[in-house]
């Protein structure tokens, strides 16, 4: 069996070209194996998310999943893919923040399926999504300090650890 990167059932090139064009200095587009990444700042993200839902050549009518990257310098990133399921095509919409201003755009307006998953990177990495109809912990209790995926936490001490 030969492991391999996956490769693109659809010829992205149009579709790159065209985000640009449309997008223009509102993200910078590039491509990681089948997926298109749009490195966009949170001011022009609610944009962008709706025109690869809407446009017919992206389509993207599947919300996949918010993932939370902590950099390790201050800077935390929001990552959200999503697909459109008849046109096969993958999206990876990546937003920075930081440690001391970590708001990023609800994308749940767009996409209902952002709801449950931006709540767990708020939970996990301290990423506000601004507008968000219920952001509030998933895994842990409102008073727990900190944000456990975030890599300047440090655990709290209790009599589990010997503290």
């Amino acid at each position: 069996m030969v492991l391999a990167s996956p490769r693109p059932t659809v010829d992205l090139a149009p579709v790159v070209a065209h985000l640009r064009a449309t997008l223009g200095e509102r993200a910078t587009i590039s491509l990681l194996h089948d997926t298109i990444v749009l490195d966009v700042e949170r001011d022009h993200l609610v944009d962008a998310a709706r025109l690869v839902r809407d446009d017919p050549l992206t389509a993207c009518d599947l919300y996949s999943v918010n993932a939370g990257v902590d950099l390790g310098d201050g800077e935390l990133r929001s990552v959200t893919f999503v697909r459109g399921t008849g046109t096969h095509v993958f999206v990876m919409l990546r937003t920075p923040c930081t440690e001391l201003d970590p708001h990023v755009p609800t994308l749940s307006g767009i996409w209902t399926g952002a709801d449950w998953t931006e709540r767990e990177t708020y939970d996990m990495f301290g990423i506000v999504f601004d507008g968000h109809p219920d952001l509030r912990r998933v895994f842990l209790e409102e008073s727990f300090p900190g944000h456990p995926l975030r890599k300047s936490f440090m655990p709290p001490r209790s009599d589990a650890r010997g503290g």
